[in-house]
């Protein structure tokens, strides 16, 4: 769940007769716009909006306490990024992707994770390696506790700094695109029977696999680890709708 947001344009607003720097007031604008964007989706990628729901703009506006303006501003944005279908004069709901957009979404993301992941076993320094097994070793405490926000996001960050450390901007764009949209399969996947555990297993082989220096070991088990991840988000849509 997302933290609450640090204050409305009213609670950020200067003192009566106080003046403020240039850019103050669109900086405390985008800042609240941003807050908003974050706290919408992190209720559909956590399923507290639910694919498919229609999303009540008065309801978000009154429990974030800003304007309805930042509420349908953050909406366009998540729209870009997939996560919600804006309805003509008809408000907005939680996009609810077909199967097929899934399977092609998590094979392209599979992909270039291989690529990544090989490219950072053969060619990262020993301290990066040290970093991201800290990173690792982290997520793994949280599995152990329970905790599956926690795990979650340690998880997408792990996924990003493997990225990252590629040092390949473009496929660091493309990668980020796609991730904003598999972000609520990939939360959803953890949370069926035995991908949790599953899953664990399967990064402390990619990690072991790239600490050995072997490149072709860690990018076949990060493949089939993206491409699982996407299987089970399939597989719990086609049981909730048999339900």
């Amino acid at each position: 769940m997302d933290k609450p947001l640090t204050g409305s344009l009213q609670d950020t607003a200067p003192a009566p007769g106080a003046e403020e720097p240039p850019g103050a007031e669109e900086r405390r604008r985008r800042g609240v716009h941003a807050d908003v964007c974050g706290h919408i989706r992190n209720l559909i990628v956590h399923g507290e909006l639910a694919s498919g729901e229609r999303i009540n703009e008065v309801g978000l506006s009154e429990a974030l306490g800003v304007s309805r303006t930042p509420i349908r501003e953050a909406l366009k944005v998540l729209a870009a990024e997939g996560l919600v279908e804006l309805l003509p004069n008809r408000g907005s709901r939680v996009t609810t992707p077909s199967t097929d957009e899934i399977v092609n979404l998590f094979a392209v993301i599979a992909a270039l994770e291989r690529l990544a992941v090989e490219t950072v076993t053969l060619q990262a320094s020993a301290p990066a390696l040290a970093r991201l097994r800290a990173l690792h070793d982290e997520m793994l405490r949280h599995h152990a506790e329970g905790d599956r926000d926690r795990y979650f996001e340690l998880n997408h960050r792990i996924h990003e700094t493997i990225i990252e450390m590629a040092d390949n901007p473009q496929l660091s764009r493309t990668h980020a695109d796609l991730m904003t949209r598999a972000r609520r399969p990939r939360f959803i996947a953890i949370t069926t029977d035995g991908r949790w555990d599953e899953s664990v297993k399967e990064h402390e082989l990619v990690m072991s696999a790239m600490e050995l220096r072997d490149a072709r070991f860690a990018g076949e088990i990060l493949f089939r680890h993206v491409l699982k991840t996407g299987t089970a988000y399939t597989q719990s849509l086609a049981a909730a709708r048999a339900a």
